[in-house]
């Protein structure tokens, strides 16, 4: 996955970085993005990979100070696209902005999608009148599922 796609995806202004958000970091090849114990994020913890398992530590102790840097910046942190964990956040982030008003439960719900021709898209299920019916927010013309959802979060109102 490219670093561009990535710089694209922190730089909507739809972005957040989400608790289990998989980053990527220079020096430590990469870290997972976990809530403070209140939820509040006052305080960034990270699992650093290390030789014994992963510990967990604020950003501070594992050596990156200042927290975590925007895209324009000379080394950001990235969102790790290949990552399950990280493109089911940035699916999420994509239904928050594009499904503001949505109860749980309710239509729409976007997801992505592939055509037959293996190009991805993000759609959502509406309910017109009883039918089902399925309606793109960005075509099938992606190569990777990551980007059609980094489009479609830049597209998002």
């Amino acid at each position: 996955m490219s670093d561009d796609l990535a710089r694209r995806a922190v730089a909507c202004r739809h972005w957040p970085w989400l608790p289990g958000m998989r980053c990527t970091h220079r020096w430590t090849g990469g870290i997972r993005v976990l809530d403070d114990e209140d939820g509040e994020q006052s305080e960034a913890y990270v699992v650093l990979p290390d030789a014994d398992g992963n510990a967990v530590m604020t950003i501070d102790e594992c050596g990156i100070m200042g927290g975590f840097p925007d895209a324009g910046s000379a080394y950001p942190f990235l969102p790790d696209l290949t990552d399950p964990a990280t493109l089911g956040c940035l699916l999420a982030l994509v239904r928050e902005a594009c499904e503001p008003h949505r109860a749980p439960g309710d239509w729409p719900m976007v997801c992505t999608y592939q055509s037959q021709a293996k190009k991805w898209g993000v759609g959502a299920w509406l309910n017109e009148s009883g039918k089902a019916t399925f309606a793109a927010l960005v075509l099938p013309t992606y190569a990777s599922e990551a980007a059609a959802l980094v489009a479609a979060l830049e597209a998002a109102p």
